[in-house]
């Protein structure tokens, strides 16, 4: 019968041991067991107490019974341990088996310092003489078998006072002098002697070389103790294996254990062991209450507590060293009790202790944070604040800040009495939002993503980040019982109602948008586009309300019109106001036509880099995406990737690190596959005709999956790869142009060798379509026909000059939809959930970088057996590290290899330099006390210098974490001579004159802020505070002279104290003007330092930047174009160009708005316009939309299509397509047709009936092949074989479907729109 592995939460090994020395199976409560039950009690205020009675327990180890672990050795697969104890005070017998049978790295190891165990119930068993409980590891790798066992005592309490009561011994002893009353040297026996007695007989009988094996029955020691010829306790001695013949008592003589290790302490030799021990126990009790001499006192009982840590693996674990008069509270402890740790545990183990929970139990996964939370706030050190920090950064959430996210709504923390719907908790929100200050609103918003995240709702969610992305999402949003049957009219005006503020207009219009997606309605989208349901231009009353505008038009100062225009462009970008703007311009004949805004202009495809569409939580990703696009020498290892990876027929594995570690065969393969879907992208965005590019499902996955995660895909579920033999025929056709094409380079065969079938696979978008069903549909039992030659992604593929015939090809695994579709959900839902918690550009960017790494070859390694590549090459940064010693001495420096340099969380307003300073000059050293650390640059510098920019830390006021907004003010030219040692030969002298005073300068900042900061609530500084307090206590006094005058006691203040606070506020108000002073000295002081010092020059060229705060947010990117000499905005969709008057943003971005530097990218300036080429574009012609396809016999033009004009339509809102339009496609092809204005073709013996075309340029139709049947007959499956491998018949234009073909019945055309949708 199998079990269910162990699940839940566990113990670590000193907990288990501290739970188990006091433990007391005889006084347990319900649903309280203080070894085997997880008492999550934390944070309750229902503390676990002491239950009355209960054995504080002194337990003794039985060394012949037990089988300890070696000091000296490791425990292996074939290891196991037993330790049997005996508790002195209650006589209850316990072991302890551990099992390492299934282990193959036991614990303690690098991975898991100590044992963490999971409770296995389905082991448990009772009876009534014992109790088993049952644990497993839960590390993969050591899943070692814990039991431990408990037994009653073996001498019961009949059988103990049957021997100590006096009353009994004294008839004994009468009874002995009365058979013979002339008996010399016969006593009366205590209690302890006959104890004694038994214990030694019991000893004799189990030793083996005992030699004397009886004893006279008329002894007189036995019959003062035991009656005449023992018959007062034969029973007794009788059920211990004492044996009486002939006037006689024979020692017991058990058999010997073989098996000590599985014995299961139930053979007669146990029990009589465990008998002596329990002996000894009634002795030394008997002493302690009554005073008796012990006979055995000789003998010690020393703890077992050292041998059950042995036992367990829980000795030696590191300890935390708290601070002198520091006391962990009771309330603390059940923290750490939750956590399964203790309260002496140090910072990394407390670390370990959480992480193994959230592993093993993610369901209370926020009652652990609450417990991490709580131990950190009292322990107050930076390793637990940094793990508190890092967890809230990656989207945790405690259970108190749940609890305090439903208090800002005033609704209580959810309960089986207490339920709230998504709706509810949504118009409590909204209700609040409409009558609060912005920074209220934003903890509002904060409080509903956190309550979101509880309840895993996406609606609210989204909701807190004002994002809409499903019907639900819009309808939830829009209230007021609005439902999927609502009428559009009322959706209308009821979305116009909710245009309060900007955020809620996008909002709602975001919401309508979905909806009118989701129906096809153009009433809907007319009314995002217009403004109006009826369609038309905006009217001059509508305009000027739209800009909030009171005044009519003739009343108008028409000379600050243009700054009015200006300003409602800041404060509600997008078409309504635009269309606003141009309404009052032509009305008031200040112009003659509409102009957009230069953000808003249209761009030639040619001139101007692509967007690319976020999949909802992936504008980072986006963002990183440009950057590496721009990035020429990156572009180009990725679209040369085939010259580069490793060959993993010559080798599958790499014994060299990457990123520190050596990684898996399976994650070389997958970084192969991830560089081939970002080659794809990359490949697109060239040659892509639109404005914009949406990256694959599957590459954004892999982005966030693991590896071995990539067999989840569906592109991964359908590749089959082919290996192209040269005897395979040039084209399936046999055309004779194909074999005059230029042959590829070797390099392009490689990277052509292996082809992808089914790629429609994973051209499914990330986010699925309002009902439920994807994008583009796949068609069930039909493999993709290959790329055509002139495909961009696959050219060259068919001109290698091979051989006209191929061998036979194996049948291929054919996938379903649902297969298709199960794979994608899969895979998805692991993607979504990582890029949810994602909130770091410079992790994501690791991963890829480190996903890429992973398949390329290796260039060489470097002294820490670390893989060098091409990549690598572009951005690792020498750095050494000095230390400084007390003495003035130096040590030698220490060299480390870095991809960026890594600054601290600016706090307040800094700049570059400031802030390379901060982690570059001297640090106090980590392990020599007193010493300090500085580092240096060497040279050569990467030609791409790197600067991460975190923003997120702990906020010592709050107590939680905190997204700091300060300014960080950045330089175009960066030069590092001034820290590189070895620049020149006084760089190093001016560095530590500028050690000097930025010390200085540091301390007096920081001693201003004090000043500054001491009532910020009050938003006063130090000086002013206590002069208005100053004030006011003198205002009181005059106001108790006042009540003095009407006879009523006042507060009798001192006005002393007064005058004192103003004499106070006056030094500290001189004070504060002295330190700006100085201040300012310094600066000037350091201005100058390092003029001379500009050899060494870098340029920005890529800033990432993120507005939001710690729960979510949005990131774009800015690009400098060297050679356009252009800075351009990359937010998601939208690339526009940043104005020379708008550069400030970019440099010294303040403000929500502008959003925050996170990462730096500088270029080296003799290379700048060599590595940073943005425009790469070569755009194919753009395919003419909408089609509508017709009979080659039919005689009348199709209907024109109905297309919306363009630049009035969003494309954040509006796919592009007009979903009123109607579309007729028939089926049916005549070869033999003749129709005027049809033409017929012959190419290479093969009929081509031209398909013509609702709108667009004549030079855009298309040309079909005739497919080898009439309007009467049925294709064959070889003739849908030879369909030529092109767009027009998949993805974009058409889908065979071969159930017909199979069926003989005519194949159904389909066609669809340049989303996917068919239409």
């Amino acid at each position: 019968m199998s079990h269910p592995p162990p699940s839940g939460p566990g113990k670590t090994s000193p907990k288990l041991h501290d739970d188990f020395l006091n433990f007391d199976p005889n006084k347990t409560a319900p649903g309280r067991n203080l070894l085997a039950d997880h008492l999550q009690s934390a944070g309750d205020g229902v503390q676990p107490v002491a239950l009355s009675g209960e054995c504080k327990h002194e337990y003794t180890t039985k060394h012949v019974q037990s089988i300890l672990p070696p000091l000296d050795l490791r425990p292996d697969g074939t290891t196991a341990y037993k330790l049997a104890v005996v508790c002195k005070r209650c006589r209850l017998h316990a072991a302890i088996h551990i099992d390492y049978a299934l282990a193959t790295n036991p614990c303690p190891n690098q991975q898991y310092p100590l044992h963490h165990f999971q409770r296995l119930h389905h082991e448990d068993g009772m009876s009534p003489t014992h109790i088993t409980y049952a644990w497993q590891c839960s590390a993969s790798q050591c899943q070692a078998s814990l039991r431990i066992i408990y037994n009653t005592p073996r001498f019961s309490d009949q059988d103990r006072l049957l021997l100590t009561d006096t009353d009994r011994l004294k008839r004994r002893y009468e009874a002995a002098l009365d058979a013979k009353p002339g008996r010399e040297d016969l006593r009366l026996a205590t209690p302890n002697d006959t104890l004694n007695w038994l214990r030694k007989y019991i000893q004799d009988g189990l030793d083996p070389q005992q030699k004397r094996r009886a004893f006279s029955a008329d002894n007189k020691r036995f019959v003062a103790a035991f009656g005449q010829q023992g018959n007062d306790c034969s029973e007794l001695l009788t059920d211990l294996g004492f044996k009486y013949a002939d006037g006689e008592w024979t020692l017991p003589n058990p058999p010997q254990v073989l098996d000590r290790l599985r014995s299961d302490g139930g053979s007669h030799r146990e029990r009589l062991e465990d008998v002596v021990y329990e002996l000894a126990a009634c002795m030394s009790r008997i002493t302690i209450d009554t005073g008796a001499v012990n006979p055995a006192a000789g003998e010690s009982w020393p703890s077992a507590s050292r041998d059950v840590e042995r036992t367990l693996a829980a000795q030696g674990y590191q300890r935390h060293t708290f601070p002198r008069r520091s006391n962990t509270t009771s309330e603390e402890h059940a923290y750490f009790s939750t956590l399964g740790a203790l309260s002496d545990f140090a910072d990394t183990l407390v670390e370990f202790a959480f992480d193994r929970q959230i592993n093993c139990d993610p369901e209370a996964q926020a009652y652990y944070f609450e417990c991490l939370q709580v131990i950190s706030e009292s322990r107050n050190t930076e390793q637990l604040q940094t793990k508190v920090v890092m967890l809230q950064s990656e989207g945790h959430i405690s259970r108190r800040d749940i609890t305090k996210a439903y208090r800002s709504f005033g609704l209580q923390l959810p309960s089986s009495n207490v339920l709230y719907t998504d709706q509810h908790i949504l118009s409590t929100f909204q209700a609040q939002l409409s009558d609060v200050s912005p920074a209220v609103a934003a903890d509002l918003r904060e409080a509903l993503y956190k309550i979101g995240c509880s309840r895993d709702s996406s609606m609210l969610m989204n909701a807190s980040r004002q994002t809409v992305e499903t019907v639900d999402d819009a309808l939830a949003w829009l209230g007021n019982d609005v439902h999927r049957g609502t009428e559009d009219d009322f959706l209308v005006a009821v979305a116009s109602s909710k245009m309060d503020s900007d955020a809620d207009t996008q909002l709602t219009k975001s919401a309508i948008s979905v909806l009118a997606r989701s129906r096809q309605s153009n009433k809907l989208n007319t009314w995002l586009t217009t403004g109006r349901t009826d369609g038309g231009d905006m009217s001059v009353d509508e305009a000027l309300r739209h800009l909030g505008i009171e005044q009519k038009l003739d009343d108008l100062d028409k000379s600050v019109l243009e700054f009015q225009f200006d300003s409602a462009r800041q404060d509600k970008p997008g078409e309504q106001t635009e269309r606003a703007i141009k309404a009052i311009q032509d009305a008031s004949g200040r112009s003659s036509g509409y102009t957009q805004p230069p953000a808003m202009q249209q761009h030639a495809p040619g001139t101007w880099p692509v967007g690319l569409k976020s999949h909802g939580n992936t504008c980072y990703l986006n963002s990183l995406l440009q950057y590496y696009f721009s990035i020429k020498p990156f572009r180009e290892i990725v679209l040369e990737y085939g010259q580069h990876k490793l060959d993993l027929h010559e080798t599958h594995e790499k014994k060299h690190r990457v990123g520190g570690r050596i990684i898996s065969a399976q994650e070389i393969k997958g970084g192969q596959r991830f560089a081939k879907d970002l080659q794809g992208l990359f490949q697109r965005m060239i040659v892509e005709p639109s404005a914009e590019v949406k990256p694959e499902k599957d590459m954004v996955s892999r982005a966030f999956l693991e590896a071995e995660q990539y067999d989840q895909l569906p592109s991964s579920a359908m590749d089959e790869e082919i290996v192209w033999d040269r005897t395979r025929p040039a084209t399936r056709s046999g055309s004779p142009a194909a074999s005059k094409r230029e042959k590829p380079t070797p390099a392009d065969e490689d990277s052509l060798r292996v082809v992808r079938q089914n790629s429609n696979a994973s051209s499914v978008t990330l986010q699925a379509s309002e009902n439920g069903e994807n994008d583009a549909a796949m068609v069930n039992s039909v493999a993709a026909p290959p790329t055509p030659p002139d495909s961009p992604t696959m050219k060259g593929l068919f001109d290698l000059d091979l051989p006209e015939h191929a061998p036979p090809l194996p049948p291929r695994r054919r996938f379903t939809n649902d297969e298709i579709q199960k794979a994608s959900d899969t895979a998805l839902s692991v993607a979504e959930k990582k890029a949810a918690a994602q909130q770091d550009v410079s992790e994501v960017h690791d991963n890829a970088t480190q996903r890429l790494r992973a398949g390329l070859k290796v260039d060489g390694v470097d002294e820490f057996e670390e893989q060098q590549d091409i990549l690598r090459q572009l951005y690792t940064l020498s750095v050494t590290d000095t230390t400084v010693n007390q003495d003035g001495t130096s040590d030698k420096p220490k060299l480390r290899l870095e991809p960026c340099i890594q600054l601290r969380v600016p706090q307040t307003d800094t700049d570059l330099y400031s802030a390379l300073d901060e982690v570059l000059d001297p640090q106090p050293s980590d392990i020599k006390p007193g010493a300090s650390v500085y580092a240096s640059l060497l040279q050569p510098l990467p030609p791409i210098l790197q600067i991460n920019s975190p923003r997120i830390d702990w906020d010592a006021h709050t107590k939680a974490a905190k997204k700091f907004d300060a300014t960080m003010r950045l330089v175009d030219e960066l030069y590092l001579d001034r820290y590189c040692d070895q620049s020149g030969e006084d760089i190093l002298s001016t560095r530590k004159q500028g050690w000097v005073w930025r010390r200085q300068l540091r301390a007096l900042e920081k001693e201003r802020k004090e000043l500054m900061d001491t009532a910020p609530a009050l938003e006063l500084d130090s000086a002013t505070a206590m002069t208005e307090a100053g004030a006011y206590l003198k205002g009181v006094a005059d106001i108790d002279r006042d009540l003095a005058e009407l006879g009523t006691d006042g507060l009798d203040l001192d006005l002393d104290l007064a005058i004192s606070l103003q004499d106070a506020a006056t030094a500290q108000a001189e004070r504060l003007t002295k330190i700006n002073a100085d201040v300012e000295a310094l600066k000037k002081e350091l201005a100058p330092e390092f003029q001379h010092a500009k050899k060494i020059k870098y340029r920005l060229a890529v800033v990432f930047f993120h507005r939001g705060n710690t729960s979510g947010g949005h990131y774009w990117v800015c690009i400098h174009d060297f050679a356009n000499d252009i800075w351009r905005s990359y937010n998601d969709e939208t690339v526009s160009e940043v104005s020379k008057d708008d550069l400030k943003q970019i440099f010294e971005a303040q403000g929500f708005n502008q959003g925050t530097p996170t990462y730096m990218v500088y270029v080296q300036d003799d290379k700048k316009e060599e590595l940073v080429q943005p425009l790469c574009r070569e755009p194919e012609p753009a395919d003419p939309w909408p089609v509508q396809m017709v009979d080659a016999t039919e005689t009348t033009d199709p209907k024109p299509a109905v297309r919306a004009a363009p630049g009035t339509v969003d494309p954040k809102l509006i796919e592009g397509q007009n979903w009123d339009a109607e579309r007729v496609v028939e089926p049916s092809f005549n070869c033999g047709s003749e129709t005027p204005g049809w033409e017929k073709n012959v190419v290479d013996g093969r009929c081509v009936t031209h398909i013509k075309l609702a709108a667009g340029p004549s030079n855009g139709e298309r040309a079909m092949p005739d497919l080898g049947w009439s309007d009467r007959s049925s294709p064959s499956p070889e003739a849908l074989e030879d369909l030529p491998d092109d767009p027009m018949y998949q993805g974009r234009g058409h889908k065979r479907q071969a159930d017909s073909v199979r069926n003989n019945s005519p194949p159904e055309v389909v066609e669809e729109g340049r989303d996917g949708s068919q239409m």
